[in-house]
């Protein structure tokens, strides 16, 4: 039997809206410190990571505590319940279970808690009305509400939250509580018996969850205890560090802990107050939505759709719809303040002589400050101190999944702008995005609050609607199919060409390793064998797709790229001989930094991705067959593709692009082999190493003009037969390997050379990249929202 402890009927929380479910979970957002070595050295087992990175610092106390005053300690160690519960620790023996610890230890927690707030309340440290944190024992049922529905897997053995006037729901049988959900989490404890290893890895992880969960929770303490011992761990983006090993009875240390949830020391933010949560309304503990206060205006229904690793850049997104207002994204990110470029800076570059159709807008863009200070992390390396600081990106407009597509010809549209847009970014805007993914690439795109009143660049070239009706519209009018965001790992050009980039800048490896350039996955100038071989020139366009396309860009623009000699490709002059082992010598020899070229060979890697699993109106396919196996085959190389941590000059999926070619045929459904056609012919044009010509083609777009040309002339003979698809149905893989996109997205740190003195290590971490999904809203009445502790006196210098 279970029962509600609750004095009344309890009333309702709200919310606008259910969480969307996130697309199949990618690894985790993987970050490199200025310096070039890892934040951490991630794993997809954060557990692991946290028993092996997070070592004990003996000024912990000191550096990461708020230290309790000693006479308010001496009256808690007078205190009849905590001498009780002491002495219940201190009873139990080597042949009791961990379970021995958890009753006196929430006891002996919330006494502490209790005495503390008064104490705090009496000196004015926090208002008046500040609730209590209470302890409690969670150890038999899951957290709720992770805003990934399916994936509460989190049982804190104790939890410490906010007393609520109506009480949590307690079992009668045990006395455990459950169904506490984790925004009201405000801290755990992880308790282990005598022998064995101690919980600090599990408590970790747990903190880990809580703050993926928690956007408003910058920095997390968790407690892990033994009989014989307690531990402090402080989560935090910088990294997160650990207590030593501190017994029972050092009453100064453990109040430090209760202490510090209520106060906790400068640079030690435990919220982010422009963010508080609401609950849901049809039921008590609900699903949270979030109000944020940014750039002097309050947003409200905000949920996560995109969940950054907390060890890190931590990026996170929220969006925020209504019945009456635009939709809205917020992306937060704590950026390396060491960092060259950020994407505020780079958003509002790109846009600042007009708006650029199929870059995303920004609304505002803020540092963000808690009760007027900015939310800054700081961590002392071997190199410097790392410094890691909160900003918030207002977004105004939205897209979908390219597997939304409701047609193959409306997907190729969508890629034929994200080239067109990717080489003006670069060109004419001077930014190089360097993580073209099926992430980053949407379609279908919304604009968003006072897109009519944007001034547009004037020399935005015409997008493909344009090219196909043969007419170039005013700026004003045109609009992409595209949608391109994330420009986290973009650089910034000092010019518009290959020949006058800052090098130093475009070096690292960056990248989503399904997605990313086979040379910049190696971080040296591709030359496998298959990559060797020069022999298509510049697609020409024939019939109606070459008059539209002069019609739109002029015979100039066409002759420019076109190859006037037989003897050139894409306007470069091959090798006269081909000697394998020279161009490898060659390729090691040369310089790397990251070329427009390889991006467009990410959007190719996405484009092929995006028609293996979209599935056409009216087909049906069984395991066995051949388009079937041949889909998962081809998925699993994908798939299974990773950034080395060392150098090398192959690439796993290179047999997708020379001896499996048949498979880019077979793995599409039959009706679909006419766009198979179309992945061979840009294969002939993706798959040569370019850098290796004798003489370079002249022009840095040159792979997106070649790719262009052939979807221009698929789409102006295949106009009437479209290829419909079922819009987000997704054909099934058959394979054990779980459904999900990898991607370890990030910086990777650099080339071949650098490695030759000392080669960064990250290996493969995971994030959650959400879908952007719409779902009808409701507003019910709130009835209770966030508590947390409010700092009067640092309130009253704010007002001054």
């Amino acid at each position: 039997m279970a029962g509600v402890i609750a004095s009344s009927p309890s009333p309702v929380m709200s919310s606008n809206e259910q969480p969307r479910t996130p697309s199949p979970v990618p690894k985790r957002e993987a970050d490199v410190n200025a310096d070039g070595a890892s934040e951490i050295a991630q794993s997809d087992d954060v557990e692991a990571v946290a028993e092996s990175e997070v070592v004990a610092d003996p000024t912990f106390f000191e550096n990461h505590l708020n230290s309790c005053p000693q006479d308010i300690v001496t009256k808690i160690e007078k205190r009849k319940d905590v001498k009780k519960a002491l002495g219940a620790i201190d009873l139990v023996v080597s042949k009791d279970s961990e379970q021995k610890l958890y009753e006196p230890a929430a006891t002996l927690l919330t006494a502490i808690s209790k005495a503390i707030l008064a104490h705090l309340k009496k000196v004015k440290k926090v208002d008046s009305d500040q609730r209590q944190i209470a302890f409690y024992d969670h150890h038999r049922h899951p957290l709720t509400h992770f805003p990934i529905p399916g994936r509460s897997e989190d049982y804190p053995d104790i939890v410490g939250v906010f007393e609520e006037p109506y009480g949590y729901e307690q079992r009668e049988d045990d006395g455990t509580y459950r169904d506490i959900p984790y925004h009201r989490v405000e801290t755990v404890v992880e308790a282990k018996a005598i022998y064995g290893a101690d919980g600090k890895a599990q408590a970790t992880r747990y903190a880990y969850k809580i703050q993926q969960a928690r956007p408003d929770r910058p920095g997390y303490y968790v407690l892990s205890a033994k009989p014989q011992y307690f531990q402090v761990i402080f989560s935090s983006p910088v990294k997160p560090v650990a207590s030593e090993h501190t017994r029972w009875n050092d009453l100064t240390a453990l109040c430090a802990y209760v202490y510090s949830l209520y106060d906790p020391p400068d640079g030690h933010f435990l919220y982010d107050r422009t963010l508080s949560w609401v609950e849901r309304g049809d039921q008590r503990f609900g699903r949270p939505s979030w109000t944020i206060l940014t750039g002097g205006k309050v947003y409200t229904g905000a949920e996560a759709c995109f969940l950054g690793d907390p060890w890190g850049r931590r990026t996170t997104v929220l969006r925020a719809e209504s019945r009456t207002e635009p939709t809205v994204m917020f992306k937060e990110a704590y950026i390396d303040c060491d960092r060259r470029f950020n994407e505020a800076d780079l958003l509002k570059d790109i846009h600042e002589d007009g708006y650029l159709p199929g870059a995303v807008f920004p609304i505002s863009c803020e540092i963000v400050k808690s009760e007027g200070q900015e939310i800054v992390f700081r961590r002392n390396t071997t190199c410097g101190t790392l410094i890691r600081k909160k900003v918030r990106i207002v977004l105004a407009d939205v897209g979908f999944d390219l597997f939304y597509a409701k047609s193959v010809n409306d997907l190729l549209m969508a890629i034929y702008d994200a080239l067109e847009v990717h080489r003006t970014l670069a060109g004419k805007r001077r930014v190089l995005h360097r993580d073209m993914s099926i992430f980053n690439i949407m379609m279908y795109p919304i604009l968003g609050r006072g897109a009519d009143r944007r001034k547009y660049l004037q020399d935005c070239p015409p997008l493909i609607d344009e090219v196909l009706m043969g007419k170039a519209r005013t700026p004003e009018k045109r609009r992409a199919r595209c949608l391109i965001i994330d420009y986290d790992n973009s650089g910034k050009l000092t010019a518009g060409n290959a020949s006058a980039i800052d090098q130093a800048t475009l070096r690292c490896r960056t990248g989503t390793p399904s997605y990313i350039a086979r040379a910049v996955c190696a971080g040296v100038v591709h030359s496998e064998a298959s990559a060797l071989s020069w022999e298509e020139q510049m697609p020409l366009l024939e019939g109606n797709a070459r008059d539209l396309y002069i019609k739109v860009y002029g015979e100039e623009r066409y002759n420019k790229y076109n190859d006037l000699s037989p003897d050139t490709v894409h306007g470069g002059i091959p090798p006269s001989r081909i000697r394998h082992k020279e161009l490898q010598a060659k390729a090691t020899a040369m310089p790397f930094y990251h070329r427009w070229e390889y991006d467009a060979e990410s959007i190719f890697w996405t484009l092929y991705s995006a028609l293996l699993r979209v599935t056409p109106v009216g087909f049906t396919e069984k395991p066995k067959d051949v388009s079937a196996v041949n889909l998962s085959h081809a998925w699993g190389i994908l798939q299974k593709h990773i950034i080395s941590n060392i150098p090398r000059n192959t690439d796993t999926r290179t047999p997708l692009l020379s001896n499996d070619r048949t498979v880019v045929l077979t793995a599409l459904p039959p009706c679909m082999a006419p766009v198979g056609k179309l992945l061979l012919r840009i294969i002939d044009h993706v798959l040569p190493s370019y850098p290796l010509m004798d003489v370079l083609p002249p022009h840095d777009d040159h792979l997106h003009e070649a790719m262009e040309r052939l979807i221009l002339q698929y789409l102006v003979d295949n106009r009437d037969t479209p290829i419909p698809l079922i819009p987000h149905q997704l054909r099934p893989v058959y394979c054990p390997e779980p459904d999900v996109h990898a991607a370890n997205r990030g910086t990777f740190g650099g080339s071949f050379h650098s490695f030759q003195s000392t080669w960064n290590s990250v290996p493969d971490a995971s994030d959650a990249r959400g879908q952007k999904r719409s779902v009808a809203p409701s507003d019910p009445e709130p009835w209770g929202v966030q508590s947390v502790p409010r700092h009067s006196d640092r309130l009253a210098k704010q007002r001054r």
